[in-house]
């Protein structure tokens, strides 16, 4: 079990969460992560960028092994999966950010006023459908050529494709990255993880500067999957 370096944070919204890390310094949940989940790290990187991860230890999984730990918090065999202090899990990324969101009052990831988070929502879902598309993509693959569908395999990196260019129009210039940015810069790592052949640099120049800079940031820096 790893643990993500220790802040202070900000608990006001959890009692008990801050009377563990202030009385035992410890850390207060437990994520199920992979290293190279573009989900999982979404996760990792909203706890960095809110200033919480010093209150999440990792447990870094394989989730195609489905092992006795991981199917007691989430039977899917998915990650991320994220413990509470009382034993509560709680899956799904969208979800475990929400609450991730909630535990410190500021800096904000997913805005108060309901138009803006409608659009940081619709622009995380659109990032998590590149994740989607990509990882379905990879596991077929993986399948011996003769089962591969050609199909398929046409129809995911076309979404890809088109996301991504939905994207390079709608270049973010916010001070501060939402959860929506967050989550675009995950799945384009992602892509450079798996799919570095489709080169969406070629065709998406602004989204792929946006990227360079962004990657900067310690809690995407931190969170980069490993190459290879």
């Amino acid at each position: 079990m790893a643990s993500c370096k220790r802040s202070s944070g900000n608990h006001a919204n959890d009692p008990l969460l801050a009377r563990m890390h202030g009385l035992f310094g410890i850390p207060a949940m437990k994520l199920f992560y992979s290293p190279t989940s573009p989900y999982a790290r979404k996760c990792l990187a909203a706890a960095i960028e809110k200033g919480i991860e010093g209150d999440i230890a990792l447990l870094t999984v394989s989730p195609m092994a489905s092992t006795a730990e991981l199917l007691a918090v989430n039977p899917l065999s998915k990650v991320p999966a994220l413990v509470l202090p009382d034993g509560r899990s709680i899956i799904d990324s969208r979800v475990i950010c929400q609450h991730i969101d909630g535990i410190a009052a500021s800096p904000r990831l997913i805005p108060a006023d309901p138009a803006a988070r409608i659009d940081c929502l619709t622009r995380e879902a659109q990032a998590d459908g590149i994740n989607d598309a990509a990882f379905s993509l990879t596991m077929e693959r993986k399948r011996p050529a003769e089962q591969q569908s050609p199909d398929w395999i046409e129809r995911w990196i076309a979404a890809i494709s088109r996301s991504v260019a939905y994207f390079d129009g709608r270049v973010p210039h916010r001070e501060r990255p939402d959860l929506g940015d967050i989550a675009l810069a995950c799945a384009l790592g992602y892509l450079d993880l798996r799919h570095g052949a489709l080169d969406w640099r070629a065709s998406t120049p602004n989204i792929a500067s946006w990227f360079a800079a962004i990657s900067a940031r310690p809690s995407l820096a931190r969170t980069a999957p490993p190459p290879g």
